[in-house]
Formats: structure tokens, C-alpha cells, sequence
């Protein structure tokens, strides 16, 4: 235990302190595993540890009032109820620990909303006298003594693994010492190792998948096929850190993240992008991939959801918009109903008016046939004109379509073949993103036949609705105009917004 900097008869009358504005507050309390054991063994409860092995303390709503408190704070009397076994988070305060604005170094800061040295964040009532108040030799004392605990620990064992007890770096707390023994043990433990990353295998999707399922959002590349599909254009390797799955893609440019890290073990519900564990957990990202890139600008994490943009641009990372991805309600797609789709109504009944067809799930014994239909749609897509970053991509799905068309029971897909006078015509695989939502994830259409394509899509649709699927999602357009107009002309109920993060 630390000798408290600031007195006890001052702290029993600030408003500030264990109150926090917001239920998932990255100010609240981190405890280790063997502070939250001591302090359930001092009466906490242990609902408010949504995780036993180190975490962040669940605020509970200010009985008194607007906000949250810390479930050890009693409003009443503005005492801890478990002061004697307070974790270090709460020991050193009104010191704190931070990242730098850079990412690059823990620093030890003091924050200047405590009145007990400066003004603080609000006036405290009555004032504090000349003689209560602290001096900033104090507080430089205090500083060194809590500087020389930390950096003079032998392993990260001694005093635990606290990555959540680093926190963002915020412009109201003053940086007093930086810690470069400390920075150096934790970007050893958040960093990922070369000689610990794991090649993604295709036996890896239950594990992956688990963890996306970590992240509510509908945005399609949460899912396994989504990434594995272009194993032959990028390798895949992931590795764990303090229980969160980070995955990097290498190709000819470097290495990125197509994910942000994702947490592993299950979670109550509040936004775990606000955890400092997960702030210290991307700042080691970064330095991995800059190491491996060499101040390349290809560091970067892709696919960001909307809800961690914000988190994320308050850390001082640059977040810039990625082609957003095309949500349906099912119901729409399978009706058809009213003037926004008329046209696409049209094309369907006359595909059906026209041609002799028949329907039939996906086998794997249709790879070869469908295989003969991509590369005559790849043609007829070619004779129409494409600019050159168009024709990359047309030239780059191929291995990805082989891969899927090859591994659908592997990857989880689900899928169609439409045959038109006995040759199969037209194809679609996807995925269940949720029980709610499915995505779209490969969908091919001989060009000559027409009507073809929307029949396709509203087949895929009423596949899904069959299946009581209230969402299709038809990804991203690629930044291709052509291909954004005929999505957009299927009126998505939303598009689904994602982010590209660079240090």
C-alpha cells in the first residue's frame, strides 16, 4: 500500500472523484486479479468484475443523482468501502498513467481536475485553506516514489499483467516522469512476436469467428470467409493478446490489420473499445506493424466499426472513411413490391417468363462448372471496358472464387446455382454474419441472359427469408461507380459505415 498523497478530510469533500459521466467511462478503476479477489473478500460484489482475470470495475447509476459510481463508493458518506484494499489505479491517484500522445511511452502524469493541487475541476466547498492544499514538491515526491516502484519491478509477474492500468493519454493531466522501463516490459508483452504468430488455418474458423461475434455490428467482414477467401493474395497470421485476437495480413506493401483486435472472452455489454486494456493492446499493434513496415505508410487497421471511431480519433489516430457496406431488409428484396422496384421486378418475371430454369442448393460438385461460368462472366465483364484498378480485382477473384467454390462446408457458406436449359448459369455464395444478417459474399450471373442477375439476388434473398433472416448485406461496392449505382438502386435500409485507423 501507498501512503495516500492527498488527505482524507480533502477528499471526503470533492463531488469528482468515483463518479463518472458515463456507465463505460474509461476513468473507472482497473482492478488485477488479485485486487478483485481481496476486494470481493472485502464485501464487493463479484458482478461488478465482468472479468475474474483483471478488468475495469462496472459502474452502477449514482443513486443520488445523474451519472455512475464506482460500486465501492458509498455517496452517502463519500468513503470507499473497501479503502484498505483499493487497487493501485486508485493508490496512486491523483497521479496517473498514460500513454504519451504518440503511443510510444508510458508517462506518469498528475491530473489537474483534482483540486487538491491547482484549481481543479470544480471548487471545492468550503475551499481548501493555504495550509490544506498541497505544493508541487509533494507531488514530484510522490511522482518518484510511485515511478521507482513501478520501473524497479523485475518482471511484468512481480506486479501483474496492467495493461488496463495504463490508460489514453488525456490533455488535462500533466506529464510529470516518463517510464521507459516500464514501456519497454509492456510493448514486450503487447507487441506481437514474430516467433508466437500463428498462420490462419482453415480449421481456425470456429475460433475466429467466436471472436467477431464479440463486435455487434453488421458490417461483413467479421466473419471468417469474409478474410480466408484471399489467403492466396495475402497471408493471414494472428496471434493473442490479453485475451483479444489480433489478426495481420502481409502482402507485397507490408503488413496491416484487416480487423481491430477482437475481444475473446465474453463481455456485460458496454463498449470494451473504451478499456485502457484495449488502448495499450492497439498502441502495441502499431509499433509491431511500423517495425515491420519501416515507417512505411501501410501500418494501418481496416474495417473499423462506427462505434470505435470516436474512441479512436480521442486517442489521436487518423480515421478516414471506407466504402460502407449494403444492408436490406430481406423482406424488401423478396417482395419487390411498389415503384422503387419496379424495374427490378420486371427483370425477374421476365428471366422467369423467358427461360427454362431450375434452382438448386450449392455442392461442392458444381465447382468445376462454375468455375467455366466465372471466367465467361470475367470476359463479358472485360469486353464492356474496365479502368485498370477494375481489372485487378476482376483478375484477383479468381483464387478467391476457386477457394470458395472448393471449401463451402470448411468456410460455412451457404449457396445457389441457378441452370438455365441444363448449364449453370449463375451462382451465389454466402454467409450468416448473425442470426439476423447474411452476407453475400460471392454472386455471378451470365450477362447475356437477362434478368438473370436480379432473379439471382432475389433467389438469395428468399433463401435467407425462409430462414427467418431479417438482413441482407451485399458488402461493399468496391469504390466502383457502376456497381454502387445497382446497389443503391435496391434501396439498403442502411449503409453500414466502417473506418480505416493509421497512427
Amino acid at each position: 500500500m501507498l501512503p495516500q498523497l492527498v488527505p482524507g478530510q480533502v477528499c471526503f469533500r470533492c463531488t469528482v472523484c468515483c463518479r463518472f459521466p458515463e456507465a463505460d467511462s474509461f476513468l473507472r478503476p482497473y482492478f488485477t486479479a488479485r485486487e478483485i479477489d481481496r476486494a470481493i473478500s472485502a464485501g464487493m460484489n463479484p458482478s461488478h468484475f465482468p472479468d475474474a482475470s483483471g478488468c475495469q470495475v462496472k459502474a452502477v447509476p449514482n443513486p443520488l443523482g445523474e451519472g455512475f459510481l464506482c460500486p465501492a463508493f458509498d455517496p452517502q458518506t463519500s468513503h470507499c468501502r473497501i479503502y484498505p484494499v483499493r487497487p493501485l489505479d486508485c493508490q496512486i491517484y491523483p497521479l496517473a498513467l498514460m500513454w504519451n500522445r504518440e503511443h510510444t511511452e508510458i508517462v506518469l502524469g498528475w491530473d489537474t481536475k483534482c483540486p487538491f493541487i491547482g484549481p481543479g475541476i470544480e471548487p471545492l466547498t468550503p475551499p481548501l485553506s493555504p495550509v490544506e492544499r498541497g505544493n508541487p514538491t509533494e507531488l514530484k515526491e510522490s511522482a518518484e516514489r510511485i515511478a521507482a516502484i513501478l520501473e524497479g519491478a523485475q518482471s511484468p509477474d512481480a506486479w501483474e499483467f496492467r495493461t488496463g492500468l495504463v490508460g489514453p493519454f488525456q490533455e488535462d493531466v500533466t506529464v510529470l516522469l516518463t517510464l521507459p522501463r516500464l514501456t519497454r516490459r509492456f510493448m514486450a508483452m503487447l507487441t506481437p512476436q514474430t516467433s508466437v504468430l500463428k498462420p490462419l488455418k482453415m480449421e481456425d474458423r470456429l475460433r475466429f469467428n467466436t471472436a467477431c461475434a464479440s463486435t455487434d455490428t453488421a458490417l461483413g467482414a467479421y466473419a471468417f470467409p469474409w478474410q480466408f477467401i484471399w489467403k492466396d493474395l495475402f497471408t493471414y497470421f494472428y496471434v493473442k493478446i490479453a485475451d483479444h485476437l489480433c489478426l495481420f495480413a502481409s502482402y507485397n506493401d507490408g503488413i496491416y490489420m484487416p480487423l481491430p483486435p477482437l475481444p475473446l472472452a465474453p463481455h456485460d455489454g458496454l463498449d470494451r473499445r473504451h478499456d485502457n486494456q484495449y488502448v495499450s493492446i492497439v498502441a502495441g499493434c502499431f509499433a509491431f506493424m511500423q517495425e515491420c513496415n519501416k515507417g512505411s505508410a501501410v501500418s494501418r487497421i481496416e474495417n473499423v466499426p462506427e462505434e470505435q471511431k470516436t474512441t479512436l480519433e480521442a486517442l489521436g489516430y487518423r480515421v478516414e472513411p471506407k466504402d460502407p457496406d449494403y444492408l436490406y431488409r430481406t423482406a424488401d428484396l423478396v417482395a419487390l413490391a411498389g415503384d422503387r422496384y419496379r424495374s427490378q421486378r420486371a427483370a425477374v418475371n421476365r428471366f422467369r417468363r423467358t427461360s427454362t430454369f431450375r434452382i438448386e442448393p450449392y455442392g461442392v460438385r458444381f465447382q468445376e462448372p462454375c468455375l467455366r461460368l466465372f471466367h465467361t462472366w470475367a470476359g463479358q465483364k472485360e469486353a464492356r471496358g474496365l479502368d485498370g484498378v477494375a481489372s485487378d480485382m476482376l483478375r484477383d477473384a479468381e483464387s478467391a472464387h476457386r477457394l470458395a467454390l472448393g471449401n463451402p462446408e470448411e468456410l460455412g457458406l451457404k449457396g445457389t446455382v441457378v441452370w438455365v436449359d441444363d448449364i449453370i448459369r449463375g451462382y451465389t455464395l454466402g454467409y450468416d454474419r448473425s442470426p439476423r444478417v447474411f452476407c453475400v459474399l460471392l454472386e455471378v450471373a451470365d450477362r447475356s441472359i437477362q434478368g438473370l442477375a436480379q432473379f439471382l439476388f432475389r433467389e438469395t434473398c428468399v433463401q435467407a427469408h425462409h430462414r427467418n433472416i431479417e438482413y441482407v448485406n451485399a458488402l461493399d461496392d468496391s469504390g466502383l461507380a457502376d456497381l454502387a449505382r445497382t446497389k443503391r438502386a435496391y434501396h439498403p435500409v442502411e449503409l453500414v459505415r466502417s473506418y480505416v485507423v493509421t497512427g
